[in-house]
C-alpha cells in the first residue's frame, strides 16, 4: 500500500515540535480553514494511543491507513466538526502512539481494543466510524467484534477482510498488487522491513513536497515512528494476513474463511478504479456480508487516498450520506 502519498498534497500550518505536555494543534485544510485540535492520550493495556479532537456533538472516529496518520484527514475536519466530536488517533506503532512489536502486540484484536479505548474515552454509546486502508481493516473487524459500538461506517479504499482473502486466492491482479504481503508471509522480515522503510522514508526517489511545512511534517512523523514502529507495522501484516498459496478458507484477522460475522451498521464504501493497492474486484458481493443499508460508490478516477487528493468531492459525498443516514435533529452538513 502506498504510504504518505496523501500527505504531499497541501500545506500544514502550525506544525509543533514533539513535546511531553499535551497541547493544541492548528492545521489548515484545502479551503484555508484553520482548525484547532485538542491533544490527548488514552491507554490500552499499557500501550498509549495518541489522538486529537475537535468539535462537539455525537462522536465520530477516524482510523487512518498505513503510512498515513491523523493529519491525512485534516480536510474533513471543518465540515465534520459542525456536527460531531471528531476524534483522530494514531494507530499503535505510528507517529506519537506507543510502539509495540511481536505477535502478542500486533494481532488485530490489539488494534480493535485500541479503538475501543479511544471510543470509550468519549462515549459509552455507539459512534460513527470512518476508516481507510489499514485503519479501515481494523474498522471492519471492530464492527464485527463490537457491533453495539458502531452506529454508521464509512470506508474509503478498504475491502472487507473476507473479500481480501477471496481476491488473493482467485484474482491474480490483487495477488500481484499485494506482492509485499507475500514477502512478509514468507518470513522475509528483512525485506518487509526494508519495504516499509523505503515507502515511508521522506527521501525516497520520486517523492515531491507541496511545501517546506509538509516536508518537515513528514520527517518529524517518520522520526517519531522509529524503526520499532516500522517493525510493528510489518508485524501487523505478518500476523494477520494469510500466506500463499492462498485459499478462500484461510484464517486471517481472527476468523476462518467464511466465518466472519456480518456487519450490522449502515455502511458507505468509497472506492476507485485506479487504486493500485486494491483492485476493483474486491468489492464484489460486499453487500452480502452487511445486514444493513449498504452503498458502494466507485470513482472512475481516484487513488488510494481520495479524502486527501479529492477532498471536495469526497466531502460532498460523505456529507450527503451522513445527512441521509444520521438525521436525528443534528445540524446538516450540506445546507
Amino acid at each position: 500500500m502506498k504510504l504518505f502519498y496523501a500527505l504531499c498534497m497541501t500545506a500544514l500550518v502550525g506544525v509543533m515540535p514533539m513535546r511531553a505536555a499535551l497541547a493544541d494543534e492548528t492545521v489548515t485544510d484545502y479551503k484555508g480553514n484553520k482548525i484547532v485540535l485538542k491533544e490527548g492520550v488514552v491507554e490500552n493495556k499499557g500501550v498509549k494511543i495518541h489522538y486529537y479532537t475537535v468539535g462537539a456533538g455525537p462522536v465520530l472516529i477516524i482510523s487512518h491507513g498505513n503510512g498515513d496518520y491523523w493529519f491525512g484527514w485534516r480536510h474533513q475536519l471543518a465540515m465534520l466538526s459542525k456536527r460531531y466530536t471528531v476524534v483522530l488517533y494514531d494507530l499503535r506503532n505510528v507517529n506519537k502512539s506507543d510502539k509495540a512489536t511481536g505477535q502478542q502486540n500486533t494481532t488485530d484484536i490489539n488494534y480493535e481494543d485500541d479503538l475501543k479505548a479511544v471510543q470509550e474515552k468519549f462515549t459509552s454509546g455507539p459512534a460513527v466510524h470512518i476508516g481507510n486502508d489499514q485503519g479501515g481493516m481494523v474498522m471492519w473487524t471492530y464492527a464485527m467484534r463490537y457491533p453495539e459500538k458502531v452506529k454508521l461506517i464509512i470506508q474509503s479504499n478498504t475491502i472487507h477482510p473476507r473479500a481480501f482473502i477471496r481476491e488473493l486466492a482467485k484474482n491474480e491482479q490483487q495477488a500481484k498488487a499485494s506482492w509485499y504481503i507475500q514477502q512478509l508471509m514468507d518470513d522475509q522480515f528483512d525485506k518487509g522491513f526494508k519495504w516499509e522503510q523505503g515507502i515511508m522514508n521522506p527521501d525516497r526517489p520520486g517523492r515531491t513536497f507541496a511545501s517546506p511545512e509538509i516536508e518537515k511534517l513528514m520527517r518529524d512523523a517518520y522520526a517519531r515512528t522509529t524503526d520499532k514502529g516500522l517493525q510493528g507495522t510489518v508485524d501487523w501484516y505478518h500476523f494477520n494476513f494469510p500466506a500463499a498459496p492462498y485459499k478462500t478458507t484461510d484464517y486471517a484477522f481472527g476468523y476462518q474463511g467464511a466465518d466472519f460475522p456480518h456487519i450490522k451498521a449502515p455502511t458507505l464504501v468509497v472506492s476507485a478504479i485506479n487504486d493500485g493497492a486494491l483492485r476493483p474486484g474486491g468489492y464484489d458481493q460486499l453487500g452480502t456480508w452487511i445486514d444493513a443499508d449498504f452503498t458502494l460508490v466507485t470513482w472512475p478516477k481516484g487513488d488510494h487516498f481520495q479524502n486527501a487528493n479529492q477532498p471536495e468531492k469526497f466531502n460532498n459525498l460523505i456529507a450527503k450520506w451522513l445527512d441521509a443516514n444520521d438525521d436525528q435533529g443534528l445540524p446538516r452538513l450540506i445546507p
